[in-house]
């Protein structure tokens, strides 16, 4: 079962997370062509004494392909919820203390052993700390899962709580029924342990925001969107408090919109507009902005729902809009049935102060619009695009 996306919310893109597979992947394939070897420093050796730098090392290196594959899917779903919450850089420096924490503890513990395993490697047990604080911080929140046995492969969702339950429930059964021998599930459990102390620090220290959704929320029964509305009851009378929690909304707001257009979503970054505005919150957006979300839009060829927001970029910043003002006019005409708002858009523009290309494009669609109109093309004028 491979994780490989979540629904919990995102206000961070993940960057590190992103950087992490990316160095993971890179360090795998310079070990499979024999750029570097695994003997130089990159195993986590037990029984030779204690190596700080491989405390490191270890954790980004892989046995095979199969052990890497595994660990880049986990990596990247629980990673979009616990960096979308913290942020590229406490994020990174989480997974850095929970990967270098667990080897250090794993060396020392087997720092006189002479059995014949020669040391362990894998980002396997920081994988799992994330893990375990996805879970602390989103349990309910679902995971979208890739399915695979033999022929049979199907997809389905599962909540971040019941996933985690699962996996860390198969570790405790092999290590009590192996003991020391199910190496690999006691590592995890070791880098779980570490995930949820740190998750849970954080959490009574309000260091995360989880929305009301956190697992200490969920198992009293006292969560989510009621337990929001009663909190905010509390502070109706209390104008310093009022003022507070409409300032992290803000925040909040603009954390989405701006995570949003980061990973090119910007369908949802407008939603989040409209949802700031009633509620009385209007974001401030820029040019660069308000271009990113209609660019957007275009490469998703969702042409009608880019006209509103390239009609407020021309409404905003008159100046050097030629290149939108003969977008829209042509989205008018070719999009949405409107021969005379595209001549009324083309209006202000004089084809002597054009570039070619631009000129070029206004006689076409000039020519086009007229050709419409002579054509009696039923035009409604809603008000709106």
């Amino acid at each position: 079962m491979l994780p490989y996306s979540c629904d919990a919310p995102l206000y961070h893109f993940p960057f590190a997370t992103i950087a992490l597979i990316v160095l993971n992947t890179a360090l795998y394939i310079c070990s499979a062509t024999g750029v570097i070897s695994i003997e130089d420093g990159w195993l986590l050796e037990y029984g030779t004494g204690v190596h700080p730098v491989q405390w490191l090392t270890s954790r980004f290196m892989h046995f095979n392909f199969e052990h890497l594959l595994g660990n880049m899917f986990f990596l990247w779903a629980f990673g979009l919820v616990v960096e979308g919450k913290l942020g590229w850089f406490r994020f990174l420096c989480a997974y850095l203390a929970i990967a270098t924490g667990q080897a250090a503890l794993e060396q020392l513990v087997m720092s006189g052993y002479q059995g014949m395993t020669p040391g362990s490697l894998g980002a396997s047990a920081a994988i799992f700390g994330i893990m375990a604080m996805a879970c602390l911080w989103a349990p309910v929140n679902n995971l979208s899962v890739f399915f695979f046995f033999y022929f049979i492969i199907f997809t389905f969702e599962v909540s971040v709580g019941v996933f985690a339950a699962i996996f860390v429930g198969i570790d405790i059964v092999m290590w009590l029924l192996l003991g020391s021998y199910a190496g690999s599930s006691i590592l995890h459990l070791m880098g779980g342990m570490m995930g949820a102390a740190l998750g849970f620090v954080m959490l009574k220290r309000e260091m995360v925001n989880c929305e009301d959704y956190d697992l200490l929320s969920v198992m009293s029964g006292d969560y989510g969107s009621d337990k929001k509305k009663r909190r905010e009851a509390k502070i109706d009378n209390d104008p310093t408090r009022i003022a507070a929690a409409r300032h992290e909304k803000m925040l909040e707001g603009k954390r989405r919109f701006d995570a949003y257009l980061q990973i090119g979503q910007p369908e949802q970054a407008i939603e989040v507009r409209k949802r700031m505005i009633d509620l009385g919150m209007p974001l401030e957006t820029s040019r660069e902005q308000l271009l990113a979300i209609i660019v957007g839009l275009h490469k998703q060829n969702q042409w009608a729902a880019s006209a509103p927001v390239m009609a407020e970029f021309l409404d905003r910043f008159p100046d050097d809009s030629q290149g939108v003002r003969l977008k829209l006019s042509q989205i008018c005409l070719m999009e949405l049935d409107k021969p005379n708002r595209a001549l009324d858009l083309l209006e202000p523009l004089q084809p002597s102060d054009l570039g070619d290309a631009h000129r070029r494009l206004h006689q076409k669609i000039t020519i086009a619009a007229n050709h419409q109109i002579e054509q009696g093309v039923l035009e409604v004028d809603d008000g709106g695009w």
